[in-house]
């Protein structure tokens, strides 16, 4: 008798150009066979672990599935670039709740959304299923990845599979490994923790990891894309975002066995005005640092489709462009403009802040009035005015020497400041002589 983990199904996208894994649950030898290729593994406790050789992009293939007599036949496969789309509501919301529809495009795109129902951690009974991404199957898509999909497969001419692994308010917490939380001191005191879990039992400790990650781990990707941050807000693991998704990309890597697997994630956007304790612009501040870190993992910036009337802005089209513009740069290649505007040093002439920002295109510009807010050097509020000048933006207030300015850091702020390609500058704050490192 042969389980194979629900993801091993018709119309599957598995990745191109490198082994692939499958495997599963077997009470005698198995064999795979795909494009006149075989391989065979013979069963350890119950359970087979097997790759099957590179594949270029292309399809449709046959797969054959064998063991002791029992044969399972899967159609419609097709080699392509797949990828794991995480996080919490703002990715996972279908392209039914959105106002925009897909874009046209006549490659091979399809999604799997990972229900979370599993048996010791793996899912068997078939009930979640590869849909093609159309406007027809709005309701069942996940809107931001859907988008993303469209765009590389018709920038790269190749199939292209969306891993949907997301759950609405879930903190990064419930994504670590049990192995991670054990040994991290960060979680040596748990107190810090119980007000979320009390709301939301998935938010638990490896919650989800356990319960939806690994029902399609270690399926081969391409890289990840990841929204989340939200329901980091309301307790101390605030403070700590930068340190937690370090964690989580160690987690993954391992996991997914690719030491060199990429991170894609948006920085959170501005929302509707929240409580003082609900600090997300601490969360955007510890993602900008994950940014200027040379640690694979890149920023895309959301601060003009926010809404401040809903936690769930509807403009996703957007921010599934600005996912592939990061892509189809770090993974393919291409002379795009792809990130976003980032203040990385503050000097002083006299009275005069000198912000110097890397990733301006051509020059930075704005499309509305700017707000600059800072402290003195006697740690007196200001709010300047200012002058753009290329890459560099000045901002002054009479009578004041500044020590700290900031931009667009409370919690509701829209972002009007843009690269020359129209990509908008991420919230920041920075002091006298801070220089922020930036990666290539």
């Amino acid at each position: 008798m042969i389980k194979l983990p629900r993801i091993f199904q018709n119309g599957m996208i598995l990745q191109r150009n490198e082994p692939v894994r499958i495997w599963g649950e077997a009470d005698h030898p198995v064999t795979v066979s795909i494009d006149m290729h075989s391989a065979v593994d013979f069963d350890r406790d119950g359970k087979f672990y097997l790759e099957i050789p590179p594949h270029e992009a292309g399809g449709p293939y046959i797969m054959f599935i064998e063991c002791a007599g029992e044969i399972i036949k899967l159609h419609d496969i097709y080699f392509g670039d797949v990828f794991l789309a995480g996080g919490q509501s703002n990715m996972a919301l279908t392209l039914s709740d959105t106002t925009q529809t897909l874009d046209d495009s006549d490659g091979v795109i399809r999604m799997y959304s990972v229900s979370g129902d599993s048996e010791n951690g793996r899912s068997y009974d078939g009930r979640d299923v590869w849909l093609p991404i159309t406007q027809s199957m709005a309701e069942y898509i996940a809107a931001g990845p859907s988008h993303f999909a469209v765009e590389i497969a018709n920038s790269q001419k190749i199939p292209v599979g969306i891993v949907s692994c997301s759950s609405g308010g879930s903190s990064i917490r419930s994504w670590l490994s049990p192995e991670t939380v054990a040994s991290d001191p960060m979680f040596d005191c748990h107190t810090i923790w119980h007000f979320e879990v009390y709301r939301y039992g998935f938010n638990a400790l490896s919650y989800l990891y356990n319960q939806k990650l690994l029902c399609v781990a270690p399926y081969n990707i391409s890289a990840v894309l990841w929204y989340q941050g939200e329901s980091d807000v309301a307790d101390n693991s605030a403070y700590s975002y930068a340190h937690l998704f370090e964690l989580l990309m160690a987690d993954w890597r391992k996991l997914f066995r690719k030491d060199s697997l990429q991170f894609i994630f948006a920085q959170i956007s501005y929302g509707p005005p929240r409580r003082e304790h609900e600090v997300w612009y601490i969360i955007r501040e510890q993602q900008l640092k994950l940014h200027l870190r040379d640690n694979g993992a890149h920023m895309i910036t959301t601060g003009n489709v926010g809404d401040h009337y809903d936690l769930h802005p509807k403009d996703k089209k957007t921010v599934g462009h600005r996912f592939a513009l990061a892509a189809r740069h770090i993974l393919y290649g291409e002379d795009v403009e792809s990130r976003s505007p980032v203040c990385t040093e503050m000097t002083v002439e006299g009275n005069v802040a000198v912000l110097k920002f890397a990733d301006v295109g051509d020059g930075l510009y704005a499309d509305a009035p700017l707000e600059f807010k800072g402290l003195s050097v006697k740690g007196h509020p200001f709010t300047g005015e200012y002058e753009i000048c290329g890459d560099v933006v000045r901002v002054w207030c009479e009578g004041i020497i500044p020590a700290v300015v900031s931009f667009c850091f409370e919690n509701d702020v829209e972002v009007h400041l843009y690269s020359s390609s129209g990509l908008p500058a991420s919230p920041f704050r920075i002091a006298v002589r801070e220089t922020l490192a930036i990666g290539d």
